[in-house]
């Protein structure tokens, strides 16, 4: 099977290339990213001896790592050593350009093992790093005959992922040699544990302590303090289609919503006639944020964020928020709106996304169907102020019990460079 693997990484790549002469932009970054890999490296490490290499998939992971970068850089016994940060995916790798802690930022090459051979030579790693699951089988393997010290955090296990079928057997022999393998939760662990690993320790999750972090560092926005005056502030938050159709028809059904509720639409696509599709549907005006000013801000119930970057500062101003994603088994996150004790409301189809079920189970959430759960929802948020606010102080405390993921990767490290 190790053969199909490879074979089929081989694929992967040529599938790309041929995806971006065909017009595909990310396809082309992606290729483009990798052109002349070896002598890029090269040319920017120069002589650099002591270099910590971690590696993001993409934009979500790059968040992930980001506090275990600031706490690395601010240790003085990591003064000497560099951070090579390595990305798959062309959306974490251009978000990551202008981020200064990282030393060096690269695509990561295919994984094939001549260029696994040459990646980590060129970079020699004291420690590699890796968020998640992304598991490049060539790498982990030189890496292991190399004895360099790595480990995985953030890691989430099911027992129907494809590493546990009998056929890759291999790929399980591999992970069980992983130095470290830090799970998001017991469920995890247990997965692992059934499997005889014993190279695992629950974590749980850096975002956690991103998004706290994040929350200390937020400005406030003048125009939304205006907009929402003393009213329910209910955010949908990266929103695909499926939200908005329910928001729309949540509107229609409910005629005095006005008298209570203020709504902040931040969908997740803002590009092409997105916006204005949006303002269609709704039952009544609408103002987007570009057009915002302090005369006419006040005219309006319903704004709709027309940018990228600002959502996460809208949540310190939220009560209630209805998170995209959920009905496709693509959950956004929920960590941002929660650590600003914001109740909730997302698809009930989330089982890629732990911390989904877990926020339900602390009572800080409440997972929907259809969009006659959700106007009960809400309604029952306006009538049950209490119901609300309790609901709100769950979601802050489901933050702030389960921060502390960082500190115990960054004790990981400690203990492998010894």
């Amino acid at each position: 099977m190790k053969a199909f693997y490879n074979i089929g990484i081989r694929s992967y790549s040529f599938g790309v290339k041929l995806a971006g002469i065909f017009g595909n932009s990310k396809a082309k970054k992606w290729t483009t990213g990798r052109k002349d890999w070896r002598k890029t490296i090269k040319n920017q490490l120069g002589n650099s001896e002591k270099n910590i290499w971690i590696h993001a998939t993409s934009l979500g992971e790059f968040e992930q790592v980001k506090p275990l970068i600031e706490k690395i850089k601010a240790d003085n016994a990591f003064s000497e050593y560099k951070i090579v940060v390595t990305f798959f995916s062309p959306s974490g790798f251009e978000y990551s350009k202008n981020y200064e802690l990282a030393d060096f930022k690269f695509y990561l090459p295919i994984d094939t093992k001549i260029h696994a051979a040459d990646f980590i030579k060129l970079i020699n790693p004291s420690i590699a790093i890796f968020v998640k699951y992304d598991f490049w089988f060539n790498y982990l393997e030189l890496l292991q005959k190399k004895q360099i010290p790595h480990l995985f955090f953030g890691c989430n296990f099911r027992e129907n992922q494809i590493y546990f079928k009998p056929v890759n057997k291999w790929q399980v022999e591999i992970l069980q040699k992983i130095n470290r393998l830090f799970t998001l939760n017991k469920r995890s662990f247990d997965v692992l544990k059934n499997h005889s690993f014993s190279n695992m320790e629950i974590c749980g999750d850096t975002r956690f302590d991103k998004v706290i972090q994040n929350a200390t560092r937020c400005q406030p926005i003048a125009l939304i303090e205006q907009f929402k005056q003393n009213k329910i502030l209910l955010i949908l938050g990266s929103s695909w289609q499926k939200e908005e159709d329910i928001l729309a028809d949540y509107l229609e059904k409910n005629k005095e919503w006005n008298e209570q509720l203020k709504i902040i639409i931040a969908p997740h696509n803002i590009y092409g006639n997105h916006i204005s599709e949006i303002m269609g549907k709704l039952p009544v005006k609408s103002l987007k944020f570009s057009e915002a000013d302090e005369n006419n801000i006040e005219d309006f119930d319903i704004l709709i964020i027309d940018n990228i970057g600002m959502l996460s500062n809208l949540y310190q101003y939220g009560n209630i928020s209805f998170i995209g994603g959920g009905f496709t088994n693509r959950l956004h996150n929920i960590l941002e709106a929660a650590t600003f004790e914001n109740a909730l409301i997302y698809g009930d189809n989330h089982i890629k996304f732990p911390e989904g079920e877990q926020l339900i189970e602390a009572k800080g959430a409440f997972a929907i169907k259809d969009a006659n759960d959700f106007s009960n929802c809400i309604n029952t948020f306006v009538e049950n102020k209490k119901l609300l606010e309790r609901t709100q102080q769950h979601a802050k405390a489901f933050i702030e019990n389960n921060k502390g993921a960082t500190e115990i990767v960054f004790k990981g490290i400690n203990e492998l460079l010894k």
